[in-house]
């Protein structure tokens, strides 16, 4: 299984917008494309600072990535979702994760 982990900075005060639209779009659009929601987490706003949004979706191997990423272009929902996230989010990062052999979600 392949992890694709998204960790996005947002103003705490665009938090709560931002997972609304993952909640309410993203999901649903992401796993038509073939990838599959394994959590969402956030620090919390009450701090202060950025507020860090922790995506983690699986899909299983890079094949099926590219056929997920090719799905998503295709999609014209994915454009209108990535401009409504773009402007919500401060930054972030996107990376590629596999679990190790002794990790109890390897298969």
């Amino acid at each position: 299984m392949l992890y694709l982990v998204d960790t996005v900075s947002v103003d705490p005060s665009r938090s709560d917008d931002y997972l609304r639209l993952v909640e309410t779009s993203g999901v649903a659009i992401m796993r038509d494309a073939g990838a599959t929601l394994v959590s969402c987490w956030s620090t919390s706003r009450k701090l202060g600072d950025q507020v860090d949004i922790l995506l983690v979706w699986s899909v299983g191997d890079f094949a099926t990535w590219n056929a997920t990423r090719k799905n998503l272009v295709l999609d014209p929902r994915w454009h209108c979702y990535a401009k409504e996230a773009a402007l919500l989010r401060s930054g972030g990062t996107r990376r590629f994760y596999e679990a190790a052999p002794f990790s109890p979600d390897a298969r």
